[in-house]
Formats: C-alpha cells, sequence, structure tokens
C-alpha cells in the first residue's frame, strides 16, 4: 500500500499558485511560515518574478495537493502589475 503524502487541511492553510499565460499551474508552493495573506503576498511577488514562465500569481486556501483551484483566489499578482509598481516607483 503506497502512503499518501499529508498537507495541512486547516482552514487558514495558504497556498501560492503559479500560473503560466494560459491560466495553467506551474508552481505551488504551501505557506509555511505564515497564515497571513499579505505575509504570503510577499512571497508571491517573489516567486512571480523567479518562476520563469510566471504570468500572474495566486494565493488560495490550500485544497487538495493536486487541486488546479478553480475558485476565486484571496489575492492575486500579475506581471502587468509588477510592471505597474516598478513604473511608479521611478
Amino acid at each position: 500500500m503506497m502512503e499518501q503524502k499529508s498537507y495541512d487541511k486547516s482552514p487558514r492553510a495558504l497556498i501560492i499558485i503559479a500560473r503560466d499565460a494560459t491560466g495553467q499551474v506551474i508552481t505551488r508552493l504551501s505557506c509555511t511560515r505564515s497564515h497571513d495573506v499579505m505575509s504570503a503576498m510577499k512571497s508571491a511577488r517573489s516567486v512571480l518574478i523567479l518562476k520563469k514562465g510566471a504570468a500572474r500569481v495566486e494565493i488560495h486556501c490550500q485544497e487538495a495537493p493536486t487541486s488546479i483551484y478553480s475558485g476565486k483566489p484571496l489575492a492575486v499578482i500579475s506581471v502587468e502589475d509588477l510592471l505597474l509598481t516598478q513604473n511608479q516607483a521611478s
């Protein structure tokens, strides 16, 4: 019998989802240090900058390990948002 990996099922567990331009999930990262959306957004921004092919990142309440996270995210950052932020800072 194969052992199934456990994941945090608590209602406050958050996950960062990176999607490519087609909307496909390309990365999933559990937020292990904080269950706060604002804190998770800082990590999500870094994922968007560093993950090749990422067009947007989303923060969701964690679901099953194979979920496609089709529901409404708690927060979203897109590449366009990064460009706007950089232009405003200039």
